[in-house]
């Protein structure tokens, strides 16, 4: 029984998870159609394709207009059926209840693709988890299906889909949770052949890719990382040879071996490792009370010492009595332990079914209605005074500056207070981003940064 399936990509990130439903799809023989949700003529475009099934795996930012589309589709009263998946789906388990939305499919699509064929409305499907070895991600049509994401500069791989940390800001506890610690760590924590993804990586090059993001929660994590990390660079540099940057964490930084540093530095131009707060009552609320600024110095000193160059993530606008002081305690924190080096300053975004989300929410901490889960845009999920609202929006927009160039603290309140216009709200934004490119990549980037722009939906 062979249907017609139309993907619906949204947003400027990746839709990856979708496209292993894709490569799933084709395996059992069915017809898929990639669409850019983002057109405004969407439904025109679902019309024309006149599929089976309409598919969404929607990231928080995208939900809202994911549910548009689908209620759209219905309203063309014709045969296609809505499919909802992703972490979505555990974050918002009421989503079969919505309007327009026909399928949910909760965890992956393997072992659920003879329900979806069934067509029965409001239906919830279990996916079965399978060995990475059988997962197979259709990229190519993908790319030449969405012109926007194919001329993008930097693309993804990932070798493992879980995570060994159990933040309260994250999803990740609720899928844990959901398949049991056991199933989690046998099929979420374990790595996709090399040959896979270095098959994956040659389709991106068909495709203007510039550098690649590894995106593994945590490329050092696992029983001895060194080995396999070994082999994977030696393909990685032998047969695709473009620039690479991977996640790591202070935890596992300190811990592996000198041979795992080694080969993390002859593999990836730089890391991204996420330090979240400085303040241990900060780190409690996000369940990372294992960590310490001792620790982080520790691990971006022995980054450095293997010549890796280490961007630092952190979040504001925490729900803590003062959330001003607490994001500039993590601003100057990063200051003291890698002064010069890049960050990225994310406002807190609390996504909904992660326990932070229902800790906020019991004890009544007023959400923000405008919080589009966009971090260049500065807004977060909880709602501040006018005053500090405005303050810690300027500072995520403003915390990569003072960092990298050593701003001092009076300069730094002085200039937070600011009120910005649209369009200087936009290009700090852009000098983010640019910043963030030139520290990975190098100042070669600067004359394509304006084509880079054109082919993202730069939310600010």
């Amino acid at each position: 029984m062979v249907k017609q399936f139309a993907l619906i990509h949204l947003g400027n990130d990746d839709s990856y998870g979708l496209c292993f439903v894709a490569g799933e799809l084709l395996r059992q023989n069915q017809c898929i159609q990639w669409l850019d949700g983002d057109e405004p003529d969407i439904l025109d475009h679902i019309q024309a394709v006149d599929p089976d099934f309409v598919l969404f795996s929607p990231l928080s930012s995208n939900y809202a207009r994911s549910l548009e589309i689908a209620r759209g589709v219905k309203q063309l009263g014709g045969k296609a059926m809505t499919v909802f998946g992703g972490h979505q789906t555990f974050a918002l388990p009421n989503t079969i209840d919505e309007d327009g939305v026909d399928i949910v499919v909760k965890g992956p699509v393997y072992g659920t693709i003879k329900g979806i064929l069934a067509g029965t409305p409001k239906t919830v499907l279990v996916g079965k988890p399978v060995a990475p070895s059988r997962m197979f991600p259709e990229r190519t049509l993908y790319f030449q299906s969405i012109p926007r994401m194919a001329t993008r500069h930097r693309k993804y791989v990932m070798s493992q889909f879980g995570c060994v940390y159990n933040c309260s800001y994250c999803s990740t506890s609720s899928l844990r949770k959901f398949y049991g610690p056991k199933v989690y760590n046998k099929y979420w924590l374990s790595r996709r052949p090399i040959r896979h993804l270095i098959d994956e990586a040659k389709v991106l090059l068909q495709f203007n890719t510039k550098e690649v993001a590894f995106e593994d929660d945590d490329a050092l994590a696992g029983p001895n990382p060194e080995l396999w990390l070994k082999k994977f660079n030696t393909a990685w540099q032998r047969e695709i040879g473009i620039p690479l940057y991977a996640n790591v964490t202070p935890h596992t930084v300190v811990k592996v071996s000198d041979e795992a540093l080694r080969v993390l530095a002859s593999m990836v131009t730089t890391v991204q490792m996420g330090v979240q707060a400085a303040r241990p009552e900060s780190l409690r609320l996000f369940n990372r009370a294992f960590q310490s600024e001792a620790q982080v110095k520790a691990a971006y000193d022995r980054l450095s010492s293997f010549g890796i160059k280490t961007k630092l993530e952190i979040i504001v606008g925490l729900p803590v009595a003062d959330p001003l002081e607490d994001a500039l305690d993590t601003v100057k924190m990063c200051q003291r332990v890698a002064p010069g080096t890049f960050i990225a300053c994310f406002p807190l975004m609390l996504y909904p079914g992660t326990r932070l989300y229902h800790r906020c929410v019991e004890q009544g901490i007023p959400l923000a209605d405008e919080c589009k889960f966009e971090w260049h845009t500065g807004v977060g999920s909880i709602q501040f005074d006018p005053e500090t609202s405005r303050r810690i929006k300027n500072l995520t927009k403003m915390a990569t500056m003072f960092v990298r160039y050593g701003i001092d603290e009076r300069w730094m309140r002085a200039l937070i207070k600011m009120d910005l216009n649209e369009t200087a709200s936009k290009e700090l934004s852009e000098c983010q981003y640019l910043e963030s490119l030139v520290f990975r990549i190098g100042d070669s980037v600067r004359k394509d940064f304006d084509s880079i722009l054109e082919s993202m939906h730069f939310q600010y």
